[in-house]
């Protein structure tokens, strides 16, 4: 477990640094100019308003919806929950536990008290990575174009300018870290409901092979109940159906930095462009309630269950 640890702390937090400096590198325009032409097609599929997807605390929000932050926590969430029934069935290892003087409840728990506790350290990990990003890079835009005042009037006219002259801005000042601590939270609620779940299949089983094979089949038809739903306005309900619904760290960044007061509500009210939807506490409440249930569920079976002698 530890090179695991190691090897996603490592990960995580260099792909969320170089993240931010990559948004830094890439001038709006050019970013603006591909999304554009891509947005009257693939729009639908974002969480969040083109202006917001434009900004900068927008393109660096990408990062918590990136496959390579996504499915590391993923698979440590259930490389461990795979590992706390079944890996030890598996390995010969559970009965040898068992021995000792500790209860069954005991080694489950203890283990997911320190899955639960590498998978913060590890979301912290991504939202330190984006603040040293934020406060070592800097970003080069066009200065302002001079403007003619006119007399009596409050109000200017800008100049145009045939080459504008670049000047470097500090990426602090177009953006606050704290935004992305909400995407960062978002992340560590999946990944506990991931590995409640994975603890809950491997409770119940005795091959740690078929458990995360069970895992990651539930976790891929979820992912493509999200996308069909998103796709296909006849079956948007299957959204309802997926995990994934609840996971939308863009949004949720979106909210902090640009409606703060709604970082805690259940439910965001309905809008003229839709009905009402889950707000960041909700959506975090869901997945950690599904983490608690699938985690109480596992100690029951555990606790229950006859198991079997070790190959």
């Amino acid at each position: 477990m530890r090179l695991l640890l190691a090897a996603s702390a490592l990960l995580v937090f260099a792909f969320c640094f170089v993240r931010v400096f990559i948004v830094a590198s890439l001038e709006l325009v050019d970013f603006s100019a591909i999304v554009e032409r891509l947005w009257d097609k693939w729009g639908k599929f974002s969480a969040v308003p083109l202006s917001h997807l434009l900004s900068y605390p927008g393109r660096i929000a990408l990062a918590y919806d990136e496959p390579i932050v996504v499915f590391t926590i993923s698979i440590f969430a259930i490389a461990r929950g795979s590992d706390a029934v079944s890996g030890e069935l598996n390995r010969g290892t559970l009965e040898m536990l068992l021995a000792q003087p500790v209860s069954r409840l005991q080694v489950l728990y203890t283990q997911a008290l320190v899955t639960v506790a590498c998978l913060a350290l590890l979301c912290g990990l991504t939202w330190a990575g984006t603040t040293v990003g934020i406060y070592t890079t800097r970003v080069k835009e066009d200065r302002p174009p001079p403007t003619l005042k006119l007399p009596w009037f409050k109000v200017g006219i800008p100049l145009p300018v045939r080459n504008p002259e670049k000047m470097i801005v500090p990426m602090r000042e177009k953006t606050d870290p704290k935004f992305f601590m909400a995407g960062a939270v978002n992340l560590l609620c999946f990944g506990v409901a991931l590995a409640g779940f994975s603890t809950l299949v491997s409770a119940f089983d005795r091959y740690r092979w078929r458990t995360i094979g069970i895992v990651v089949g539930t976790y891929v038809l979820m992912l493509v109940l999200k996308i069909l739903g998103a796709a296909i306005d006849e079956v948007d309900w299957m959204q309802q159906l997926s995990l994934f619904t609840a996971y939308e760290p863009q949004r949720f960044i979106s909210i902090a930095a640009h409606e703060p007061a709604q970082n805690w509500a259940l439910l965001l009210p309905a809008t003229r462009s839709g009905p009402a939807v889950l707000g960041p506490l909700g959506a975090n409440l869901i997945l950690l309630a599904v983490g608690a249930a699938s985690y109480l569920a596992a100690g029951i079976v555990f606790h229950k269950r006859d198991l079997p002698a070790p190959l």
